[in-house]
């Protein structure tokens, strides 16, 4: 069946390319115009800047038929700021002439005709521009965060993170983003956030988002687009909505590419290396990048707790030293067959090798607080994980402006291997001497997934336009899970059977939407519906119990925004999304690791429905500009981590469905540049949760307000010389049993530019006051546990780069990119 399915998903992919290659081959004349016009004519000129009347290089000019404004050619200026378009039929055209930082020209009315081949549109001049509404551009450098009609756009490079840091740092530079002990994200008080790489699924499952976007460097990261309340177009995936990480590739001519290095303090080091090289219809690109570093973590828990009329209290303090290595590899190219058909191949390689060693020191005390039990708990784990990713992409653009067809293939191959030695000594006085307790466990676990997808983007009417397209994800995981006790008597390894699980998990969703868009005077909307079936079955092999899930839902979207003027902008907007259980929430398997603390996962659990409703402002000026949102987010079947105390004090915790969850707040983004050696920007939000709980369960409905707050200041000290400080703050939050205690940090580094730009050596130290801190409190029947967790966060690093024939520029636009259209057609 597993090959039936992988069989099904190729064959529909070379269904796609192959009418789709005949219309590549095909003429690109327009039927029924009785001969093609002969193309012997030239279009040339000098691109420059009007205030310095230096040469602007990069710009991108494209010529347009003045009868019905289909593209008709274009290029890039050279390092000269000259252009030549050459092959340019007879007839009447205009030109549009963009660079980034300056307004966009028109220049209209050009002819070629037989006996005047020749248009020489001399030194064209563009002018810096303040303001950009709608847009990425708002400076003449590109803003640090900007926004669309359904995303916010973060540089990572105006970001104190892009100094020696990675993706879980960048992150906490993110407006409405929150980062916990382990490196896992929060969107709006929400861990259900959907992680993307370039628009994709990263389709490694056997890591947290934490661990994952530790292994990706900040260098290596071109912008992260947050969107909270996705149109139909993507997976409906996400409570709280999608964090998307734009990887940095350049398809500018020649060859360019940037090397970075950094050293950190406590042994951590890090470096990259990108290449890029563009031939004409050729652009090869590569990379690799390695990371490796020790990272020490303590805490306190202290449990006090009653089990039938016995009070106890269980204090434990753990010490643990975590080893990261990672090898990052990726190859790929893009085939520009034509002026309207691509292809791009690419495969990435990921090795990643986790290690830990640590103790974890439990003391337990009764009512009277007399020492009833005390025990230490060594552990020392390993963990590999291998990834292959292969992708395959055509895109087809047409004559007609706004018509785009793209079609993707992807294939993510991963497998993970582990093992953990354990060693438990008891040193309770008045008990007899024993041997100390040896357990061994270890997990074998592969996941595939398969993915295709198709989008086609036309124009309707006028200025509407329809987008739609298919999707199908096929994914299979095995995960095999045991646990060996050491037998003193037969001096042999015996398995645990309470602790063995083989689990079996197997998924597919199918999905096709549909999106029309129009603007009527002042007035911007869009509407969309997705359809999905999800198909999945799951096996517990030792046991043969085996679970089901087969249902279609609907996924509407709508977006409006009003332009009151060239300054103001509402926007409003609805989505339904889902989340539904991860493979660690659904596999049962039991974690031993803490004796007295077991968690392990519910196969029962239902998908969360959510949906999301926001209204938005945005003002604008030349100084920067100011987004207002108020929000409000209601989950049905909300799943929350459960713990309750057992026999003998011992908690489980596992997951399960509870009633209902709903957010209501609002959230402020200033940004801008207060004079010409000082930019900033901030964000504050507040929002009220309140979850309703579940009788069953034993859970209370709770409520709460969270309140965060993030300020980032670039200092222009010289001319090359840059200061930049940024601060973080995130107040108490609660869920179904559990407050977290407020978190704060602040992290400062300095960047001189030299070599005319092209090297950067960087000193950035993150909690600089050593401020922060994990504290938290558990609250059940029976029981309260208070938790205080550190983790090394004050770290200095020190860092170079160099780039390659400026490789920092933006990559030249591609026209008709989808991006360019849902900045100007919406």
């Amino acid at each position: 069946m597993k090959l039936r399915f992988t069989l099904l998903l190729l064959n529909l992919f070379l269904a796609f390319l192959l009418p789709v290659s005949m219309l590549a081959q095909g003429g690109q004349g327009r039927p029924g115009t009785g001969g093609e016009r002969p193309a012997i004519g030239t279009i040339k000129g000098k691109l420059v800047d009007d205030a310095s009347g230096n040469p602007i290089e990069y710009g991108s000019i494209a010529i347009f038929s003045q009868r019905d404004s289909s593209i008709a050619g274009g290029t890039i200026t050279d390092p000269k700021g000259a252009f030549k378009i050459e092959q340019v039929k007879v007839g009447r055209y205009f030109v549009k002439i963009q660079f980034i930082g300056y307004e966009t020209r028109y220049i209209r009315d050009i002819t070629i005709r037989p006996d005047n081949p020749l248009a020489d549109l001399g030194q064209v001049k563009l002018h810096t521009t303040a303001t950009s509404i709608g847009g990425v551009e708002v400076t003449a450098e590109r803003e640090m965060i900007s926004s669309n009609l359904d995303k916010k756009v973060i540089q990572v490079d105006k970001t104190i993170a892009s100094v020696g840091g990675t993706a879980a740092d960048v992150m906490q530079t993110i407006p409405s983003v929150t980062v916990d002990v382990e490196g896992n994200v929060s969107l709006r008080g929400s861990s259900n956030v959907i992680v993307l790489i370039d628009g994709k699924p990263s389709g490694m499952v056997d890591i947290s988002s934490g661990e994952l976007l530790q292994q990706i460097p900040a260098s290596s990261i071109e912008s992260v687009e947050v969107i909270t309340n996705p149109s139909v177009r993507y997976d409906p995936e996400g409570t709280s909505g999608i964090l998307n990480i734009v990887l940095k590739k350049k398809s500018l001519q020649g060859f360019n590419g940037m090397v970075s290095i950094t050293a950190g303090t406590g042994d951590r080091y890090n470096g990259s290396l990108n290449l890029n090289y563009r031939q004409n219809r050729f652009n090869f690109f590569g990379g690799y990048d390695a990371r490796t570093g020790i990272f020490n973590s303590s805490g306190e828990t202290r449990r006090e707790s009653s089990y039938n009329g016995i009070s106890s209290l269980l204090v434990q303090s753990q010490s643990m030293a975590n080893e990261r290595n990672s090898h990052n590899v990726n190859a790929g190219f893009d085939f520009y067959a034509d002026d309207f058909n691509s292809f791009t191949f690419s495969v990435q390689y990921r090795n990643m090798l986790f290690g830990s060693e640590g103790d974890i020191l439990s003391t337990t005390y009764n009512a009277n607080d007399s020492l009833t039990r005390s025990f230490k708990r060594y552990s020392n784990s390993e963990r590999e994980i291998q990834s292959f990713t292969y992708n395959a992409s055509y895109k087809r653009l047409f004559e007609k402006k706004g018509k785009e067809l793209t079609v993707d293939f992807m294939v993510n191959d991963n497998s993970m291997g582990g093992s953990q030695d354990i060693r438990q000594e008891e040193f309770t006085s008045g008990m007899p001497q024993m041997d100390p307790v040896l357990q061994l466990s270890g997990s074998d676990n592969t996941n595939r997934m398969y993915m295709l997808q198709a989008n086609y983007t036309t124009p309707a009417g006028k200025g509407g336009r329809i987008e739609t397209g298919f999707k199908g994800t096929v994914k299979d995981l095995q995960m095999r899970n045991f646990l060996k006790d050491y037998v003193y008597e037969s001096e042999s390894w015996e398995v645990n059977p309470l602790a063995n699980n083989f689990f079996d998990y197997s998924e597919q969703i199918y999905a096709v939407y549909g999106i029309y868009s129009s603007s009527y005077k002042k007035l911007k909307y869009q509407a969309g519906l997705r359809v999905e079936q999800l198909l999945s079955d799951s096996e517990l092999e030792l046991t043969s119990e085996k679970f089901s899930r087969s249902y279609p839902s609907l996924y509407p979207s709508v977006h409006l925004q009003y332009e009151k003027n060239e300054k103001s902008q509402f926007q409003l907007s609805y989505s339904r999304r889902v989340s539904r259980p991860s493979h660690r929430q659904l596999n049962p398997f039991v974690d031993y690791s803490d004796s007295l603390n077991i968690r392990y996962g519910n196969p029962k659990l239902d998908p969360e429905f959510i949906n999301s409703y926001e209204l938005g402002w945005l003002y604008f000026t030349k100084k920067g500009s100011l987004n207002a949102t108020a929000f409000y987010r209601h989950t049905t079947g909300i799943i929350e981590r459960i713990t309750e105390l057992r026999e003998g004090g011992i908690t489980a915790g596992t997951f399960e469905n509870l009633g209902s969850a709903s957010n209501l707040g609002i959230e402020m983004i200033v940004n801008g540049d207060i004079n010409k050696w000082l930019k900033a920007n901030a964000n504050v939000s507040g929002f009220r949760t309140v979850v309703v709980g579940d009788e069953i369960a034993g859970i209370e409905t709770v409520t709460g307000t969270v309140f965060t707050a993030k300020a980032n200041v670039t200092f222009m000290v010289f001319k090359d010389l840059s200061l930049m400080l940024s601060g973080n703050y995130r107040s108490p939050e609660i869920e179904a049993q559990e407050k977290e205690e407020a978190v704060y940090f602040a992290d400062a580094a300095l960047k001189y530019d030299f070599l005319k730009r092209k090297a950067s050596l960087s000193l950035r130290v993150s909690d600089i006051f050593d401020s922060r801190k994990f504290d938290s409190e558990t609250t059940g029947e029976g029981f309260t546990i208070t938790s205080n967790q550190r983790r090394d966060s004050r770290i200095a690093y020190l860092g170079f780069t160099y780039r390659i024939n400026n490789y920092n520029r933006l990559k030249e636009r591609e026209r008709s990119g989808q991006q360019e259209q849902d900045m100007e057609e919406f």
